[in-house]
């Protein structure tokens, strides 16, 4: 079951972060478009990632489902895609959980929201990810491009990993050969963070 009632493009699977303006976030689509989603509805994401239920996850940031269900909603009508499947019924009650889409979708904000305050993201990094997708390593090369660079990391296994990054996020972030960085791995995505980064909290 879907929230989202209407036409939607289930080949649309690529976004990314363009800009977080106070209480919302522009997401930008492959195929160019801008959106804008409330911040909340990210709060919202990750809760039912953790709850695996819509209704335990509002409870869990403080909104009515009611609430909950149209932030979800005018998302999925505005992105054009589903951001969570829901069940119901059975003996276990039904539940929820997010699409591949709502997924990345909560994943690149976590990504953009690592420049703006790498302590406060850190600590959302490892409880949406388990110790088993963090590989730490060394970079020792990058190969540096215009809009993207590849970056080879050797891990403590030992073993090679190589990732592509943006180059304003490779500059951001401050990594070069030499740098300690923590690989995340989802599915078929990797993403890169400073150690030193990705380490603190906030207080």
């Amino acid at each position: 079951m879907h929230l989202f009632k209407g036409s939607i493009d289930i080949t649309q699977r690529y976004m990314t972060i363009a800009r977080v303006l106070g209480r919302w976030v522009e997401v930008e689509l492959d195929d160019g478009r801008r959106e804008r989603c409330r911040r909340e509805l990210f709060e919202l994401l990750h809760a039912i990632r953790r709850s695996g239920s819509i209704s335990g996850a509002c409870r869990n940031i403080g909104v009515t489902l009611k609430t909950g269900l149209s932030w979800l909603r005018e998302a999925e009508g505005k992105l054009g895609f589903r951001l969570v499947e829901r069940s119901r019924g059975g003996k276990g009650g039904g539940g929820a959980e997010l699409t591949e889409e709502g997924s990345r979708l909560l994943v690149a904000y976590l990504s953009a929201m690592s420049v703006q305050r790498p302590g406060f993201t850190g600590a959302l990094i490892e409880e949406v990810f388990s110790a088993r997708n963090r590989l730490i390593g060394k970079v020792v090369s990058s190969v540096r491009g215009d809009v993207v660079s590849l970056v080879e990391v050797e891990l403590e296994v030992p073993q090679r990993v190589k990732a592509v990054v943006t180059t304003q996020a490779l500059d951001s972030l401050g990594i070069a050969e030499g740098s300690s960085v923590v690989l995340v791995v989802k599915a078929t995505d990797v993403m890169l963070f400073s150690a030193g980064r990705i380490g603190r909290r906030s207080g």
